[in-house]
């Protein structure tokens, strides 16, 4: 297995990943799963500051660092490497390209940008706001804990992705589109991704019924029944938002603010006005005492880019 023949989708979740994949991989020389999660399973080789241990991590992380520098002709990056990439291997077999569609890969964006320097990465985005809804009814989120397990999902990942793209705006390797795109221009947009990703293109690509590649325990949760999405879209659509949903999405969409939602995507905040809530300060501070030291860090300069912003 080649880096070069390796492409990630990143994004928020309910972002349409699940849809782009499906049309990415519905052709002859591409494969993929519901969703590996590959990378995700060794943070500690990518990022130690993501990993909580009984033992001191930290330390573990400092004591194999001096065992590398100790053994110069111990080249862990390319062993480190190599292991990854066997790991895709059986993706691979029959294929030419490898898709690893993990949305939460936006925690090791960096990380996997300089392991695989190689390999394609599509940054795929949605208005916020509009995956803050469909977490709500996609889920039945409907109290401030529940909500609160997404809490980096909606408050962390957008920041994490926009910086990327911005540090990585010439970088050819990273493609940027959003979900209104996708959706609005299927046709237009999947034949230039085709393109970017050297993969020849028919429109045949985009009757999807057959592509069962896709398909698995994660990822959309109606994905593997047509009948059966087709019957909850339906009643998601009956669905309507109660007063602590739109109290928790006014804070949201006053968190963000308006020039992060136009630098993200040229969104504005329609339908929901935006303004400080209780609901939404309780969500920011829920279990905050058991979040991790290195998002507690991150947190806390969101919150106090967030005060400068409303007071100066």
């Amino acid at each position: 297995m080649k880096e070069e023949n390796l492409i990630f989708i990143v994004s928020q979740p309910r972002s349409g990943s699940t849809y782009l994949q499906n049309l990415l991989s519905n052709n002859e020389v591409t494969n993929t799963c519901s969703e590996s999660w590959i990378l995700l399973n060794f943070p500690n080789l990518l990022n130690p500051n993501l990993v909580q241990t009984k033992f001191d991590n930290k330390l573990a992380s400092r004591a194999f660092a001096g065992y590398q520098n100790k053994f110069k002709d111990f080249d862990f990056s390319e062993l480190q490497k190599k292991f990854l990439l066997d790991l895709y291997s059986p993706m691979s077999k029959g294929f030419e390209f490898v898709i690893d569609k993990t949305p939460r890969y936006w925690e090791i964006l960096e990380e996997i940008h300089q392991l695989f320097p190689k390999s394609k990465i599509i940054l795929l985005k949605r208005d916020p706001i509009e995956v803050a809804k469909s977490m709500i009814i996609t889920w039945n989120l409907n109290t401030i804990p529940a909500l609160a397990n997404f809490k980096r999902d909606l408050i962390i990942a957008p920041k994490r992705i926009l910086a990327f793209q911005e540090k990585k705006i010439d970088n050819p390797m990273i493609y940027n589109l959003t979900y209104e795109s996708l959706i609005g221009e299927t046709f237009v947009e999947i034949n230039k991704l085709y393109k970017w990703l050297g993969i020849p293109f028919n429109a045949e690509v985009l009757k999807t019924d057959g592509n069962n590649k896709y398909k698995g325990e994660f990822g959309d949760p109606y994905q593997n029944s047509a009948k059966e999405y087709a019957k909850i879209k339906e009643e998601n659509k009956k669905k309507k938002l109660s007063s602590l949903h739109l109290k928790f999405l006014q804070g949201y969409s006053e968190f963000l603010g308006d020039q992060f939602l136009l630098d993200f995507g040229s969104y504005q905040t329609t339908g929901i006005e935006p303004q400080k809530t209780l609901v939404f300060s309780h969500f920011l501070h829920h279990n905050e005492e058991r979040v991790h030291s290195s998002f507690k860090k991150e947190f806390k300069y969101l919150i106090k880019e967030r005060f400068f912003r409303l007071f100066g």
